[in-house]
């Protein structure tokens, strides 16, 4: 586990390390820390409240899941999980750590595996919510701004190429199967009969559980969207709210279904594009970078230590037992 979260984390440093290069060669002025500097506040206040309201909507949706399933923790202790999450979907591609870090973060409530990975899969079929019901608005928002979304899924599909191949280097070089590893697949095997049963039950019985849940995560990401649109207006108040929200619509799709671990690359050098009508070029490559690290970087870096110091809390426990 340790050594998949350091190959994690270097293949993200190694990602945000070029796209932070292109974008500091491409537009990065020093223009942008003075105008950061007279910066409206309020509006980058607002940005980190709804980045909270992010992280409370995640924190609701997983925190009634597990309710349904009679796994109770602190809402607190929710918080740590949905911050966790973000860790882990940040290193790992395609976002699937978020998963992994919640089946370790449940388990450590005494949820049996089965059940656990009951609660995370509802937790991604309810995650799905909000991009089904945006689906028919972003392919209006395609055909009526073609340009703007050909570049979006044209920065997609080259770090989508450049992830599988960085992707089947590290397999081929530092992949390794382990007796832990192969004791870990036999347990999942084990439990798949009764993960499909409890999955059942789940949709049978707990529909309002469920309706809660796809609530909080179409209010997550709209709370995610909203955090983006009161950044920009914290240094240009002048676009409507409304008109800043759709602008990061196809940019979502992109981090979403990236490849790249947490959608780095496509996240910073997508948003480029997606604010580049709203922006001075000076102010543009400062501003990516910004939005990029109240968004997702600075909750995974508190992430991060949380899981740190779980890790060390449980350690010292198995030792002492």
């Amino acid at each position: 586990m340790y050594r998949s979260i350091l190959y994690g984390i270097l293949l993200t440093l190694l990602f945000v390390g070029g796209s932070l290069v292109y974008i500091v060669k491409k537009t990065f002025t020093k223009d942008f820390f003075n105008v950061l500097i007279h910066a409206d506040k309020k509006y980058m206040l607002l940005s980190l409240l709804f980045m909270f309201l992010y992280h409370s909507f995640d924190n609701i949706r997983l925190f009634v899941l597990s309710r349904a399933m009679k796994l109770r923790y602190s809402f607190l202790y929710g918080y740590m999980v949905s911050f966790i999450n973000t860790f882990g979907a940040t290193i790992t591609p395609a976002h699937m750590g978020g998963e992994f870090m919640s089946m370790y973060t449940l388990s450590r409530k005494g949820g049996k595996l089965h059940k656990v990975m009951s609660i995370v899969t509802m937790k991604t079929i309810t995650g799905m919510t909000f991009f089904i019901l945006a689906l028919p608005y972003a392919f209006i928002y395609l055909y009526k701004n073609p340009s703007h979304g050909v570049r979006i899924i044209y920065i997609l599909f080259f770090f989508l190429s450049l992830g599988l191949i960085l992707y089947s280097l590290f397999r081929l070089l530092f992949n390794r199967k382990t007796a832990q590893n192969q004791k870990f697949m036999q347990r999942l095997i084990y439990t798949f009969k009764k993960y499909l049963v409890v999955s059942k039950i789940f949709l049978r019985d707990k529909k309002g559980s469920i309706l809660i849940a796809s609530i909080s995560s179409v209010l997550l990401y709209i709370s995610f969207l909203a955090s983006g649109a009161f950044l920009l207006k914290s240094f240009n108040p002048e676009p409507k709210l409304l008109n800043l929200i759709e602008h990061q619509l196809m940019l979502l799709y992109a981090i979403f279904i990236s490849p790249t671990p947490g959608g780095s690359g496509v996240g910073e050098v997508g948003a480029l594009y997606a604010f580049e009508p709203f922006l001075e070029l000076s102010l543009l490559g400062g501003f990516s970078l910004l939005w990029r690290f109240i968004t997702q970087y600075l909750s995974a870096i508190i992430g991060g230590f949380l899981l740190a110091f779980l890790l060390i809390k449980d350690a010292k426990r198995f030792k002492d037992a």
